[in-house]
């Protein structure tokens, strides 16, 4: 049973309905469908939208008879949107993401900035890839804004869906990568291991796995990938985990611990690197085996604009730079 107020009285020809879609369809129409969907009904989806039910079911009825076919089918006390209006309510989320976003863009003109890049990275990209790249596009573009966020990976991913980020650039492993979204590989980095340059074993010439597992260290928080990899680590080499631990998945933390005292843990190597140069950390000779995935930058699966395809240009320089360092060190 359909949920508007009739079904529609004769059937368009396909060249009418998409005519419709492309003609008549206004942003009302879909936020109605929008409202439905998410509502449940159309009592709760007049009332969200502050009309009366007959409004709702009048503007169902109208899209119906251009479309020729039912957008929701009843089904005991749910409803269930239809292939057709499946397709509506994606068209009509993307609409509210654009407009919100195009929103936004006009406030941000109109405080004169000509233009506003809203990132997202995990850690490994914080120290070195993205503020090169960051630092190029604000030179050549000071009017621009440039926002960051760091917070969870999954929930980055979904804001950039939702028009919320622009890109994101992370590290994911090749079954957890979202298929849904554009990806552009960086570069390759790999994890070695540090121990504090305050540390008494710092000066030693010699290392074992089994005398660092007795040492402090900084380790991943639990249920995150690098806390996974790292355990079965310590687990392939029938070492028991550390348990003197201090847990966190902050990079920069990570640095200023163990500035402060004497800990042994994991760091991506140009980080690791730049760390040792500046005289807080060491570099061990003992292999870390950590099956890292590549560093990319993901985006939406649309065109992009000039500003967003800049910014990917700088951080494909900013990783070419940073993965020739890396050569020539080693």
């Amino acid at each position: 049973m359909v949920i508007s107020a009739s079904s529609p009285a004769s059937a368009p020809s396909p060249k009418q309905a998409e005519d419709y879609v492309s003609q008549r369809l206004t942003l009302r129409h879909l936020r109605v469908l929008l409202a439905v969907a998410k509502e449940g009904s159309v009592s709760a989806a007049a009332e969200s939208l502050h009309v009366t039910q007959p409004a709702i079911s009048k503007v169902l009825t109208e899209m119906e008879n251009g479309l020729g076919q039912t957008l929701f089918i009843r089904r005991g006390r749910r409803i269930r949107a239809t292939a057709l209006c499946e397709r509506l309510l994606a068209l009509g989320r993307k609409l509210e993401i654009d407009l919100r976003r195009g929103g936004e863009d006009v406030a941000s003109l109109a405080r004169g900035v000509s233009g506003e890049l809203l990132i997202g990275a995990t850690n490994a990209a914080l120290t070195d890839l993205l503020p090169d790249a960051m630092v190029v596009m604000k030179t050549e573009s000071p009017g621009v804004a440039l926002s960051v966020r760091t917070h969870a990976l999954t929930t980055m991913f979904e804001d950039l869906r939702q028009g919320r980020l622009d890109v994101v650039l992370a590290r994911v492993q090749a079954l957890e990568s979202p298929g849904d979204l554009e990806r552009v590989s960086l570069m390759r980095q790999k994890e070695v291991l540090v121990i504090s340059s305050c540390h008494p074993l710092a000066a030693s010439r010699r290392f074992s796995w089994e005398m660092l597992a007795e040492q402090s260290w900084v380790w991943p928080l639990p249920g995150t990938r690098m806390r996974v990899l790292q355990d079965r680590l310590f687990q392939s080499k029938n070492l028991a985990l550390p348990t003197n631990l201090l847990q966190t998945d902050d990079l920069m933390v990570t640095i200023s611990m163990m500035r402060r005292m004497p800990l042994v843990g994991y760091l991506p190597e140009h980080v690791a690197r730049t760390t040792a140069r500046d005289g807080h950390v060491k570099i061990l000779p003992l292999g870390a085996d950590l099956p890292l995935d590549e560093m990319c930058v993901w985006h939406l699966r649309e065109p992009q604009s000039e500003l967003v395809e800049r910014f990917k240009q700088l951080l494909q320089d900013s990783a070419a730079r940073l993965s020739s360092e890396a050569e020539t060190a080693a």
